[in-house]
């Protein structure tokens, strides 16, 4: 489809620029509709945030300045009939390499509206709005099981950049499997000396095409008490362990504090690590860990699947990571 045929499809008088002082508690409302936000504890308290913030816009209606086409800020688009919101695209703002870059998320439709071309249109209605702004790329991501979805995103241009799958368990679950072995094989707390090489690995594991999404910043993870202290400072609360085999530092895990319910597990291998270093460190690392919240840990797709399932760990989700170029 050529880029003149994608912009006609931006050119319906039902699309408008989201009013966040009217329209957030429709759109939580079709967001619930339209995905499983009942299994995702994370998703319903991001959909208690937003009618939260809808009542509190009732005192602030200034801020519809904000949400203007014309204007530098658009919290997203939504398709509109009869007064009724039937389609919602959200655009979330980030920072790469300083530049400011969007993600689109939350591309939800009624059901009894669908396969009309409404979320096509939102998609491409977000990219000719970022790129009258000289954006240079858009993001979004995807679920692995959403074909529907996936076809629509490289219909207008979209094309696949990763594959990332999170895996969650309870501390509580964690188990060490029958057959882990663990001579020469042991745990201990990270030290100023293996900064260098976790650092390396973590390049690897986390590559910077991703990096500008993730909730973590891996300068926080530098060793040294001025590091520490800094993160004090900041509520930063992180916990560092190193796996060692032979007496060689092979695999890094560090733990950090989030704001939502899981708490999330860095990972970082040395290309000589394999999933048994994994299977006989991990388990006596989680013993460390408070068993209210379930621990989130974000890997490439396919890696280390047999040794996670036998540990206890079950697939979260599998998101492909999409981008489109927009010069």
């Amino acid at each position: 489809m050529s880029e003149m045929q994608l912009s006609s499809l931006a050119n319906s008088p039902h699309i408008r620029s989201l009013d966040i002082t009217r329209d957030l508690n429709a759109v939580a409302d079709l967001i619930e509709m339209c995905f499983p936000i009942h299994k995702d504890r994370d998703g319903q308290t991001y959909l208690r945030q937003m009618r939260k913030t809808a009542r509190d816009m009732q005192f602030v209606r200034w801020l519809s300045t904000m949400t203007e086409l014309s204007g530098d800020r658009i919290a997203g688009f939504v398709w509109e009939e009869d007064s009724q919101i039937l389609g919602n695209i959200s655009l979330v703002p980030f920072k790469e390499n300083r530049r400011p870059i969007h993600m689109i998320a939350n591309v939800a439709v009624r059901p009894e509206y669908r396969r009309q071309g409404i979320a096509r249109a939102l998609t491409v209605q977000a990219m000719d709005f970022l790129r009258r702004k000289h954006e240079k790329r858009i993001w979004l991501q995807v679920r692995s099981d959403d074909g529907g979805a996936q076809e629509l995103y490289r219909s207008v241009g979209f094309v696949d950049r990763l594959k990332r799958t999170t895996w969650r368990v309870r501390p509580l679950d964690v188990r060490m499997p029958k057959d882990a072995r663990k001579e020469q094989i042991i745990v201990r707390k990270r030290r100023e000396s293996d900064w260098a090489e976790q650092s390396a690995w973590l390049m690897t594991q986390y590559p910077p095409l991703m990096r500008w999404y993730l909730p973590v910043n891996f300068h926080h993870f530098e060793t040294g008490p001025i590091q520490e202290v800094k993160n004090f400072l900041d509520g930063i609360s992180l916990k560092h362990w190193v796996i060692e085999r032979n007496g060689k530092c092979q695999a890094t895990l560090s733990w950090q504090r989030t704001v939502t319910y899981a708490n999330n597990l860095w990972l970082a291998m040395s290309p000589e690590a394999d999933g048994e270093l994994l299977t006989s460190g991990l388990p006596e690392i989680v013993r460390n860990f408070k068993r209210r919240h379930p621990l989130s840990l974000d890997i490439e797709y396919g890696d280390y699947v047999e040794e996670l399932t036998a540990m206890g760990f079950k697939i979260y989700r599998t998101l492909i990571w999409m981008s489109r170029d927009l010069s």
